[in-house]
């Protein structure tokens, strides 16, 4: 496959991605501002830096190509990466929130110049991992709807890094599937969301 035609698909699935998080965090508020929780809240947060993350990366990518300044490419994985820890620790955070206080911690200011590879996305798919272990948990435990769609949620996105990561070896075709589970995840998301602010 063309190398244009990839990075074309990258930035316009970025895009789609990016979008659906946006509304995501739009509906989470809903969901915040009926129910008064903070788990809400803190999803709507976490979903609001996934989706910058999705966009600064890949309005950088697009950049980098017309500009031909290719360390734009770093600067914009770099903080996609950086972007996306900030939310999945708030992901995780607000499933602690409701039995436990939440206390704000500090995030590093500097951040290192990471580029794409398999090491950030095994970061990321690790938080991942971690979420889906106990959104898994959480569905065995005490089986619901929506328990089962912010589940299926996490999985998806979990296989998503996986093959990101698998792309980053040097598996090109896995950039296909990276996309669309990761879609995948966010559609099941916004399924649950929507599930939440429902008119009754």
């Amino acid at each position: 496959m063309p190398l244009r035609v990839i990075l074309g698909y990258d930035i316009v699935m970025s895009f789609v991605s990016s979008a659906a998080a946006f509304i995501i965090s739009y509906y989470a508020y809903r969901a915040y501002s009926v129910t008064k929780k903070k788990s809400f809240l803190l999803l709507q947060l976490g979903f609001t830096f996934a989706g910058f993350g999705l966009l600064l990366d890949s309005i950088l990518l697009s950049a980098a190509i017309l500009s031909r300044i290719f360390h734009l490419t770093t600067t914009g994985y770099t903080l996609y990466f950086a972007l996306t820890v900030i939310a999945y620790v708030l992901v995780l955070s607000s499933y602690a929130v409701d039995k436990f206080e939440f206390s704000e911690t500090s995030i590093p200011s500097l951040l290192p110049l990471i580029g794409f590879g398999a090491l950030p996305e095994g970061i990321l798919l690790t938080l991942a991992g971690a979420i889906t272990i106990q959104l898994g948990l959480n569905f065995f435990l005490n089986r619901s709807v929506d328990k089962l769609l912010i589940f299926m949620a996490f999985a998806f996105i979990f296989f998503g890094h996986l093959f990101f990561m698998l792309q980053a070896i040097r598996f090109a075709g896995f950039l296909i599937l990276g996309h669309i589970f990761r879609f995948l995840g966010f559609a099941s998301f916004l399924a649950f969301i929507l599930r939440v602010v429902k008119p009754g």
